[in-house]
């Protein structure tokens, strides 16, 4: 089987036609830039990243260690760009426990022109971690001409597909504190609603692992590593998101 890259944009990388076989054998991922339409107020897209079996990539809090995804871009007639992940799922293996994705994954951007009935030239580049045993640090890079024309493309239907998978906010988290038991701090969350998954984001020092439950998926208590106080919490917001049965819903709460 010969695959030729037909993209400058994908650098080093197998193109995207290449199959799952292929892409395992050669390069263990591909990623892609994609411009997927105009709503007459901002460009839409996504980063398609796509990993042989085995090799996965991370979501904003990585877990025990990895990188987070970074997304940017640079032009004229640009006044706001922004990028969102679909929700992960805890990757356990050799390395620790990762958060984030496994085979496949986009993440969703969004451009605001300046002025939406001009053309925007758009340079967008990325820095993501691909990783099995070890890291691959992956660079992609794109330069977009963006037309101001209320279309869809070809790529419409994947970005929809995974725009839906990012989380949404909603009033669902009951209660929030954080405890000691001796040298180990805890945060207690009370859910409203049952969830299968809970993710927290607060301060980067501090790494929240897998929620223990105590009712299930309404009550669990989650180990602190990093801090070495109740007090570090007391007061503190959290961006907590949680998988409920496959949808994403996240809320961000004040800790008693």
């Amino acid at each position: 089987m010969s695959c030729t890259i037909s993209r400058r944009h994908i650098l080093g990388l197998l193109p995207l036609a290449c199959a799952s076989a292929a892409l395992a054998q050669a390069k263990p991922h591909e990623a892609r830039f994609f411009s997927a339409g105009f709503d007459g107020a901002r460009h839409v897209g996504g980063l398609h990243v796509r990993m042989a079996p085995g090799w996965k990539t991370y979501w904003r809090v990585p877990g025990a260690g990895g990188i987070p995804p970074e997304i940017k871009a640079m032009g004229t007639n640009i006044a706001g760009f922004s990028f969102e992940l679909p929700l992960p799922h805890r990757i356990s293996g050799a390395d620790g426990e990762s958060i984030g994705y496994k085979d496949e994954v986009v993440f969703p951007w969004s451009l605001i022109p300046a002025d939406p009935a001009l053309p925007v030239e758009a340079a967008l580049s990325a820095f993501v971690g691909v990783c099995e045993t070890v890291c691959i640090p992956v660079t992609v890079q794109d330069a977009l001409r963006l037309k101001p024309i209320a279309m869809a493309t070809r790529e419409t239907a994947l970005l929809a597909q995974w725009q839906a998978r990012v989380p949404r906010t909603q009033d669902v988290i009951g209660s929030v504190a954080a405890v000691a038991v001796g040298a180990t701090v805890f945060i207690d969350v009370t859910l409203k609603a049952p969830a299968r998954d809970i993710f927290i984001e607060g301060d980067p020092l501090h790494f929240f692992a897998a929620p223990a439950w105590s009712e299930p998926g309404t009550s669990a208590r989650i180990t602190v590593h990093g801090a070495k106080s109740a007090d570090e919490l007391a007061g503190r917001e959290l961006r907590i998101t949680l998988d409920v049965n496959g949808e994403g819903l996240e809320q961000t709460v004040r800790v008693r």
